[in-house]
């Protein structure tokens, strides 16, 4: 009897190795893709080829060869020192393309620089990005003061910790809501899941989300939504100090300043914003 492939015609044939070459050609790039990922971790610098062998759960030759790929293509460049890779200068120039945000970024930037003044604290902008729905730092104004705190832009953060990133999932829409707090439930309890949905519910009451030592041991943060003139969550304007600094009369006095930030960012965004 003859096998199943046996009994293709040429045209089938061709087709069906057409077909698998296709299949190898989207694997590979799938998988140089998620070699680029390993470097999206922010406190990540370097990767050596058994680090990304041991994160991808790959054969180290494959890894090797796709590494050596994206090396002759730009997308990472190799530190002789070190023998590891980090991402390489057309990986950079492709992501200054990359940011929807860039308005948001330029619009909101004037104001937070005076924020900053204002407060002497560390002030970031933050949106939810739309495919793995956490909380992403676009820009960045580091506090005046000699002691700060620093929040790196491209920084990656759950949006059920701390409130730069909590102001965000209160005031997105009820389907991303809904996901993450899904998501949420393989790492939070019973009790704190519901003391979650609790604060959200608060925080979209009063327009503010404070948080004290969620994401950094000694800092506190206060966030506030920046919203369309429709009402549509755009992003979130937040102010980060050391907790030693914090006074009930310099909470207020942020609130109040953050909230107002936010709303001189949503007012100089277009109609249409």
């Amino acid at each position: 009897m003859r096998s199943a492939a046996s009994r293709l015609n040429p045209s089938e044939t061709v087709a069906a190795a057409d077909h698998h070459a296709k299949t190898r050609t989207a694997q590979t790039l799938a998988r140089g893709l998620q070699i680029l990922d390993c470097f999206a971790n922010p406190d990540v610098q370097e990767l050596g080829i058994k680090e990304l062998t041991q994160a991808l759960q790959l054969p180290q030759t494959n890894v090797a060869r796709l590494v050596a790929t994206l090396e002759e293509a730009g997308y990472v460049a190799q530190n002789p020192d070190t023998r590891k890779y980090r991402l390489g200068l057309r990986a950079y120039l492709l992501g200054l393309h990359a940011n929807p945000n860039e308005s948001m970024r330029t619009l909101a930037e004037p104001v937070m620089e005076r924020l900053a003044r204002t407060t002497h604290e560390t002030v970031s902008l933050n949106v939810i990005d739309a495919v793995t729905l956490q909380g992403v730092c676009i820009a960045s104004i580091d506090s005046p003061a000699p002691i700060k705190l620093t929040t790196r832009v491209g920084s990656v953060r759950p949006l059920y910790r701390g409130a730069s990133r909590k102001v965000l999932l209160a005031f997105a829409d009820a389907a991303q809501r809904t996901k993450v707090l899904q998501q949420a439930e393989s790492q939070l309890s019973g009790n704190e899941l519901r003391a979650l949905m609790a604060e959200l519910e608060r925080i979209l009451q009063v327009g503010y989300a404070v948080s004290e030592e969620e994401l950094d041991v000694g800092a506190y943060s206060v966030a506030a939504p920046i919203l369309s003139r429709q009402g549509r969550l755009l992003a979130g304007l937040a102010v980060a100090g050391p907790i030693y600094r914090r006074t009930d009369t310099s909470l207020q006095d942020f609130i109040h300043h953050v909230r107002q930030a936010a709303k001189e960012v949503s007012d100089r965004l277009p109609s249409d914003g």
